[in-house]
């Protein structure tokens, strides 16, 4: 069962603002900086990423707006197979009634094991450009994809 947070559901820029925890997350993923969930201390990170996972297109349409697919389905590639179910779900549209009315569940912000972090904030980034700019510079927004975006802001202000 997954806990959920009571929101009204009006742009990405207000779900970017909330951290909801799921109590069912897969192993190996971090809801805040307090929680660590592993698997008997193993990672949930493969060797090497899984050269032939692919997403389906139902499943790449299915992606929430505002996340990067194409680096979803190298995280997942990247994560044991047994894992991403659960993860993909996280990042999904739900599903008609999976949710009471402005309920939302906010996807995974930080993963246990540190090698699979920069996945996940390039997964993040393009949240990132629906807010102003000067929300890059403020301390207490600190969802992944943070310093992906402002790296982008920066080159492409360098472009002009």
């Amino acid at each position: 069962m997954r806990r959920r947070t009571m929101l009204p559901c009006v742009t990405l820029l207000t779900v970017c603002g909330v951290l909801a925890a799921c109590a069912d997350t897969p192993p190996g993923i971090m809801q805040n900086e307090d929680l660590r969930m592993t698997r008997a201390n193993e990672t949930i990170r493969l060797d090497a990423p899984d050269p032939d996972f692919r997403l389906t297109p139902e499943e790449r349409a299915s992606v929430r707006e505002g996340f990067d697919v194409d680096a979803l389905e190298r995280l997942l590639a990247a994560v044991d197979p047994e894992v991403r179910p659960g993860l993909l779900h996280d990042f999904q549209l739900p599903h008609p009634g999976e949710l009471e009315p402005g309920e939302f569940v906010t996807p995974p912000t930080r993963m246990g094991d540190p090698a699979l972090q920069p996945l996940l904030d390039e997964v993040w980034a393009p949240a990132w450009e629906r807010f102003a700019p000067h929300a890059l510079d403020e301390e207490g927004m600190n969802y992944p994809g943070k310093e992906i975006a402002r790296q982008r802001r920066r080159a492409l202000r360098e472009e002009k």
